[in-house]
């Protein structure tokens, strides 16, 4: 990742209160691309949870409460009977 060479300029007001910044167009373009930068990290990283999270739930065995409950006996010849 890129540092950010910023030599910000404050706008002060009679009290010396901040209440702006100048950038050159340079430094603000910059910024710009950054957050970009970060925000398709941040947008990337959340895809990447939600398919974490798919697999985990895919992953998980099935529940046997859900499944028909059958049973086994042995029918005429031998056969397996369900």
């Amino acid at each position: 990742m890129n540092n950010l060479n910023i030599n910000e300029k404050y706008l002060v007001d009679k009290e010396g209160h901040h209440i702006g910044v100048f950038l050159t167009i340079q430094e603000f373009r910059s910024l710009i691309n950054r957050l970009e930068e970060l925000e398709s990290f941040k947008s990337a990283r959340e895809e990447i949870n939600i398919v974490d999270q798919l697999l985990a739930e895919a992953n998980k065995k099935p529940s046997e409460e859900n499944l028909p409950s059958f049973k086994r006996r042995q029918g005429p010849g031998g056969m397996v009977v369900v």
